[in-house]
């Protein structure tokens, strides 16, 4: 009985401690206050998006002002007016802070007032209102000369240069360029001028006052003598592509795949629609990509400015690889042969290295959903422009084998165009990349993921690169279940040597990118790309994540500044 009594007195005591008073939060100078205000959407085909978030680092501040872009989105031609009246505000605050009323939605129209509490106690009272604004950016987004040929210009923001790389003579040439949204080129290009000697181009925002001027020269920059250029690391666009793009919806079965030439982002969702391909510099979608005669399972794309699309075939099915150089013009076959195996390949595909001289295909062959999982991918080798050898591998021996597309199947992709680097994979849930070398020996294993979240995300989603003397794998790590927050992850490896990832050599990394489906768990699909650009200074990277309802990409350097 004693034992009995001693456990009540220790529960009630647990009890007693449990309901003491929250202890007080001393506020940081840093975060004293009102840290932000968001507006979000209540309706419309934006609902419960993100309009605009005003940063505040005043902590005395009385009036907010939200400044409302002129057009949603940015790229578009749809005013903001509409919305003005019928916003939902959410403040960030500094521990124990407050504002009273509750904001909830608010007319940004109205000057609305509450009563603010700092952390000491005091309060006073402020005011939430909005004004619609015209954008400030003025950056170029893209410069060539056009008559009597094409010369593209490489764009430095940094120091508001435009380099022409070229030793041919410039005298008696024109211009095109392409400002950001809604900004105006003010310099006339249509005039034939002598870009031997440096020549200026002026961008207007759309504000009409902020100006930037850029300087056009004639030079050849050096490159660092590897890979990409850190600092030069920048993001291009990241948003929800159901609302702006007319994307599925997260609860549609899609087996999306990316590509990039052009200076676009071709994307195949593997349902049979025809491709799309959006500007790769801001993602506005331009229109469908000429597909000829061929049904798309996947498109993908090279080091050479070929886009490759593919078919989609079960068991014992004629896979077929076309090339094409254009969005706009009809591919034509590459490669065909029979599928050996007994489950379907074709939803995921990538290319190491350049079909015109010198490559490696990998197409993964997927598990039938309830019947069996499998280990098989197939090896194409290009050499001199021509394939020299098909060969279906299965990997069973070394215990991997994965699942049925889009969600559960592998993505196994070449280390380099050549046959001795091997390859990298990896899948869900096992997430592991694993490294299998030339000889079929598994040298090097990284886990992604701890063990705890692992069935939260899907890891199936790779690709490798070679760019300026050093070889990338780049993974995105895709949401399973972004309701319980989990976000996509994008990592860029050097693999130079292979062996290394076991190390996660990382060279460029985002673990918090910003995602827009929170709702529940739908398709998880993804893909991502590397894009490497035809004269060789920059190379892009770009990500879609269907589940988690997000589409971005990024674009690094390698000029020696």
């Amino acid at each position: 009985m004693k034992k009995i009594y001693y456990l009540l007195i220790v529960s009630a005591l647990a009890l007693i401690s449990s309901c003491q008073k929250p202890e007080y939060v001393e506020p940081t100078v840093e975060r004293q206050g009102i840290t932000s205000l968001t507006a979000y959407f209540t309706s419309g085909k934006y609902v419960d998006q993100a309009m605009v978030k005003l940063e505040i680092n005043d902590p005395d501040q009385d009036v907010f002002v939200i400044p409302v872009p002129w057009f949603f989105p940015e790229e578009s031609t749809d005013p903001t007016t509409i919305y003005m009246s019928n916003l939902r505000i959410r403040a960030e605050l500094a521990p124990n802070c407050k504002i009273e009323p509750a904001l909830t939605i608010l007319d940004l129209n109205l000057e609305n007032k509450f009563t603010y509490t700092n952390a000491q106690g005091e309060s006073r009272e402020i005011i939430i209102t909005g004004k619609r604004t015209k954008s400030a950016k003025c950056n170029l987004m893209s410069f060539a000369l056009t008559e009597p040929y094409r010369v593209d210009g490489f764009i430095n923001d940094d120091t508001n240069e435009i380099y022409l790389f070229t030793t041919d003579d410039l005298n008696g040439f024109s211009a095109e360029a392409t400002a950001c949204a809604h900004a105006t080129v003010e310099t006339t290009l249509s005039v034939k001028k002598d870009y031997n000697n440096d020549q200026q181009v002026t961008v207007i925002a759309q504000d009409g006052t902020t100006k930037k001027t850029y300087t056009i020269q004639k030079r050849y920059p050096n490159k660092i003598p590897y890979g990409f250029r850190s600092a030069s690391v920048r993001q291009l666009f990241n948003f929800e592509p159901v609302s702006r793009l007319g994307f599925p919806e997260y609860t549609t079965t899609v087996y999306p795949s990316l590509a990039s030439i052009g200076g676009n982002i071709i994307v195949c969702l593997g349902n049979g629609e025809t491709p799309v391909y959006l500007d790769g510099l801001t993602g506005v979608k331009m229109g469908e990509i000429n597909l000829g005669s061929v049904a798309p399972g996947s498109v993908t794309s090279d080091e050479g400015g070929n886009l490759i699309i593919t078919n989609h075939v079960e068991g014992q099915g004629t896979f077929e690889i076309y090339k094409t150089k254009s969005v706009t013009a009809a591919p034509e076959l590459f490669h065909s042969f029979v599928n050996e195996s007994t489950v379907p390949m074709g939803y995921h595909v990538k290319v190491h290295g350049n079909i015109d001289t010198d490559a490696i295909i990998t197409i993964t062959h997927e598990g039938i959903a309830g019947v069996t999982e499998t280990s098989v991918y197939t090896r194409v080798v290009v050499s001199g422009g021509a394939v020299v050898s098909t060969d279906t591998i299965d990997l069973a021996g070394l215990g991997l084998s994965w699942g049925a597309a889009p969600t559960n199947t592998a993505k196994v992709v070449p280390a380099s165009a050549n046959v001795e680097d091997g390859i990298i994979l990896c899948y869900y849930s096992y997430n592991t990349i694993v490294y299998v070398n030339g000889n079929g020996a598994i040298s090097a294993t990284f886990p992604v993921l701890d063990e705890g979240v692992s069935g939260n995300y899907n890891t199936n989603v790779m690709e490798a690169k070679t760019y300026n003397n050093a070889k990338y794998a780049i993974h995105l790590v895709s949401s399973h279940f972004p309701m319980w927050g989990c976000g996509p992850q994008l990592r860029v490896f050097d693999i130079s040597t292979p062996t290394s990832i076991k190390d996660g050599a990382t060279v460029m990394q985002n673990t918090s990118i910003e995602w827009y489906q929170t709702a529940a768990s739908g398709c998880a699909a993804a893909d991502v790309i590397m894009a490497p650009s035809t004269d060789g200074f920059k190379v892009y990277i770009y990500y879609f994540d269907h589940n988690a309802g997000v589409i971005g990409g990024y674009v690094a350097d390698c000029i020696d500044i």
